[in-house]
């Protein structure tokens, strides 16, 4: 059997994608095939293949020729197929060599003067070297076959030695070969046995995650509710910032501060500087630990080289660890060597323009791809009114206007060493700077001279065993932006270094029933230096994790995951398992249970801050400080979903889920020096600041135990090629489990910040004549934040803002010219044209229209 990539990754439960054009051909071909209508059926392969590329497609018009006797078709498609360097390329070279050999045996004999002699071994009419290919072939396929303890391995190995020695010998290869077994001829039937083939890949077009269990599996498996947003739907709505690509996914929701910076949550526990939901770019951690909350706008890559997005609902420690709180967000992107080059220009109001390249190639088995680009746009509103004369802008601003200014490299390369063993590498870097949201009194935040690199290495072997290692780099410099005369002095330079690695092991196995194994240890080193902390800290954290995925039985299947966390400020190693039951009831319908646990550890800031924060008092200050002794914030979660992908025409989800929340770690314990303090001890006079304290702020855990309650619903329809509506809607709700536990602030019980109800609509259109349309609603309802505010008294105490709910409205037009080499388009966010706040503290956001252009080769 050749062992060849099954499906290609492109789909969602809740938007659209040509892949399911693409696999209503690639079905009704096979199905042709099978009937005996070979040519009908290769017709819909070839439609399949140019509706949605996938070097499967090739292998099964090629397995089709090959059946038929039409050896030299199959040999042009198995050449495509083996362009795409597939990970069985040594399988079927040695195949591609076998077919040409029984090419030369069947050719009819040319006039030829001197009579042919009869074959002898090693001779025969072929080449030693092609019956040295077809015998080393066998060797490679046997090594596979021990690795994986595959039996139709082993016979593909066998039929192969078999073939190379009748070649040596000089026998010749029967035309035909009737399968025993089988009553009546069947047109499809193998001509050859020594060119037999494994299945045809049955599962081209079908859906794929691998972000909920870290292998590749069908989302109706996943232990975790999960959506994917495509390369397609990013194309089509024309959005380049990944948090708003984000809103169109049930549960999660996305709060936009200033054009450089969103948060996002899912599943609730919203805040300023979002920390429950671990981002990954191709599996690597791009969380920022010492905030632990990412800057997801500075990402070193364009929207245009992403693959897909994989986005997992519910806690998932148990396989990624710390910070895998309510969710992750994976980025996934194009592999090296994939897809076109391309270059792309777009500009628009309030200052905005981007350009970004992307130059991919594949020579051999080496494959690369380069990209660069440069982004700016101006703020929602101004941050600091020009006509006040208390206050400025802070100094290290070039230009108060500026809202996001970035400029990235990226660059990767993969090498196929043969025989299953594969290295990646590749390094990343974006600089620029831009306004973020604070965090607890702080507003907006100038950051500048900001550097962000990730530089990787993965080895991958055939035996399943993996190693990977990164290290991402972060220096900046901020400032608070609202700078009064005479204010303490809050400029902070920072630099930290992350560094990951980990031994992974994952493969297939039968132990008495099917199952998936996966295994890993790794480490993590930080260091970070910065002037708000108390000290240069550094810290090591190690891991391990297992995971085993059971086929009990065809239509039930048992996931179980355990993940082992080492902290170095915790007590004792932190247990965070998994438990998944799916059901496959009915063909393309399932229901799952999951439960599990998962923790968020402490970041630098909130174990490390030592920082004098500005009052409007002059001369007067109030400590931030941090906290070594915080528990990590906990969550135990309970989930039950039904997924109904049956048809090409309908897919439907609906999850329902009970959270508990413990020790959330807010920056809220206040500490009110009294006048008989001044002077001594922290209450003293601070010398470097000029100025007096009149009380701490710390960060603790919270004594309030939360509970969460939600449920989403999502549908899609695909009425007619090129049409796709989707619908979902979210219900979320948190509350304190005793009301008690705030009888001493009772502004904090009234804390509502995640909206009860969010709704998205949207729908695609693609013309064949090269028009394309998106649009895309969201409404949340309203929301009541509470945030800490200056008491010049206490320091600092809470107070409630009301959020109104919003509308939200994103489009695009586009047009696909010169064989969809060159694109134009121009999009719309916001096209209500209100002002929109999505946090008391965020600028109001306002309508942008860009236009883009984009030529692809």
């Amino acid at each position: 059997m050749l062992i060849v990539v099954a499906g290609l990754v492109l789909t969602s439960t809740a938007s659209a994608d040509v892949r399911t054009e693409a696999r209503r051909h690639f079905r009704r071909g096979m199905q042709l095939i099978e009937s005996g209508e070979v040519d009908a059926g290769i017709r819909e392969l070839e439609l399949a293949y140019e509706t949605l590329p996938h070097p499967n497609v090739l292998y099964n018009i090629g397995r089709a020729y090959t059946e038929t006797g039409r050896y030299e078709e199959a040999l042009e498609y198995f050449e495509r197929y083996l362009d795409a360097d597939p990970p069985d390329r040594e399988e079927v070279e040695g195949f591609v060599t076998a077919l040409r050999a029984r090419m030369r045996e069947t050719e009819p004999s040319q006039v030829d003067p001197e009579p042919r002699p009869d074959p002898q071994p090693d001779e025969g009419g072929i080449d030693t070297d092609e019956i040295e290919a077809i015998e080393a072939s066998a060797t490679q396929i046997e090594t596979m076959a021990e690795a994986t303890q595959s039996q139709s391995l082993r016979e593909r190995a066998a039929r192969l030695r078999a073939l190379a020695e009748r070649l040596r010998r000089g026998e010749a290869l029967p035309d035909t070969v009737v399968d025993p077994d089988t009553p009546t001829p069947d047109p499809t039937t193998t001509r050859d046995p020594e060119l037999a083939l494994g299945e045809e890949r049955r599962e081209v077009f079908e859906e794929e995650v691998v972000s909920a269990s870290r292998f590749a599996e069908s989302p109706l498996d996943a232990p975790n509710s999960t959506h994917i947003i495509t390369r397609q739907d990013i194309r089509l709505t024309g959005i380049t910032n990944i948090s708003e690509l984000l809103r169109r996914v049930a549960a999660v929701e996305v709060a936009t501060h200033a054009p450089g910076h969103s948060d996002v949550s899912i599943r609730g526990l919203n805040r300023r500087q979002s920390n429950k939901v671990l981002f990954l770019v191709d599996g690597r951690s791009v969380r920022l630990d010492f905030l632990a909350a990412p800057w997801v706008q500075m990402l070193p890559f364009g929207v245009e080289d992403i693959e897909r997005i994989e986005v997992i609902r519910g806690p998932a420690a148990a396989v990624y660890g710390a910070d895998a709180f309510s969710g992750i967000v994976n980025i996934i992107l194009r592999n090296p060597g994939q897809g076109e080059s391309y270059i792309r220009a777009s500009g628009g109001n309030a200052n905005t323009g981007r350009v970004v390249a992307s130059i991919s190639g594949r020579q051999d088995r080496f494959s690369f791809r380069l990209s660069g680009g440069y982004e700016r746009t101006d703020h929602y509103a101004r941050i600091v009114d020009p006509t006040r004369v208390d206050a400025t802008v802070a100094s290290i601003v070039d230009d108060p206007n500026e809202a996001l200014e970035r400029t990235f490299f990226n660059g990767e390369a993969r090498l196929d060493l043969g025989r299953g063993f594969v290295v990646r590498a590749g390094s990343a870097i974006s600089f620029g700077g831009g306004a973020v949201a604070g965090v607890s009194r702080l507003r907006q935040v100038a950051v500048q001279d900001a550097l962000f690199s990730q530089s990787h290495l993965t080895i991958t072997t055939p035996w399943g065993l993996g190693l990977r290692t990164y290290w991402n780099r972060t220096n900046l410099e901020v400032d608070l932006w609202d700078q009064r005369p005479g204010s303490i002095d809050t400029r902070g330079d920072l630099e930290t270094d992350i560094v990951d690695t980990e031994l992974s092991f994952n493969r297939d196995v039968e132990l008495g029933i099917d199952q998936n194994i996966a295994i890993g240890v790794g480490h993590r080193f930080k260091t970070v230096t910065w002037n708000w902390l108390d000290d240069q800290n550094t810290e090591q954290h190690f891991f391990a994790y297992l995971q085993d995925a059971l086929q009990l039985h065809r239509t039930l299947r048992l996931t179980l995951s355990l993940r082992l966390d080492r902290h170095p400020l915790l007590d004792r190693v932190q247990l965070s398992p998994r438990g998944s039951l799916v059901f496959r009831f009915i063909e393309g319908n399932a229901l799952r249970l999951t439960a599990g646990t998962a923790f968020r550890s402490p970041s630098f800031v909130e174990s490390y801050l030592d920082f004098e924060n500005t009052t409007p008092a002059r001369g007067v200050t109030a400590y931030g400080r941090g906290n070594r002794n915080l528990d990590p914030e906990r969550i135990l979660s309970f989930e039950l979903g039904y997924a109904n992908q049956s048809t090409d025409y309908f897919a439907l989800e609906v999850n329902a889920y009970y959270n508990l929340v413990f020790d959330e770690i807010q920056l809220s314990a206040v500490d009110t020096f009294r006048l008989r303090d001044v002077g001594t001890g922290d209450a003293g006079y601070i010398e470097d600041v000029a100025a007096y304290p009149v009380g701490e702020l710390r960060f603790n855990n919270d004594d309030a135990t939360f509970r969460q309650i939600g449920a989403e619903l999502g549908v899609r329809v695909f009425p007619v090629d090129g049409l796709d509506v989707y619908a979902n809607y979210a219900f979320h709700d948190t509350e304190p489990v005793d009301e008690a536990d705030f009888q001493d602030d009772p502004v904090r019980a009234r804390d509502e910040r995640t909206s009860k109800h969010k709704v998205n609509l949207g729908l695609q259109y693609r013309a064949p004549f090269g028009l394309d349309l998106s649009a895309d609603l969201h409404w949340v309802s309203d929301q009541l934040w509470v945030e800490q505010v200056t008491d010049l008294q206490r320091g600092v105490r809470f107070e409630a803002f009301p959020l109104e709910a919003y509308v939200m409205v994103n489009a695009r037009i586009g047009l696909r010219l010169l064989d969809d080499q060159l694109e134009l388009g121009v999009t719309g966010t916001n096209l209500t044209f209100q002002k929109i706040r999505q946090h008391p503290f965020g600028q109001p956001v306002d309508t942008r229209i860009v236009g883009s252009a984009a030529f692809r080769w």
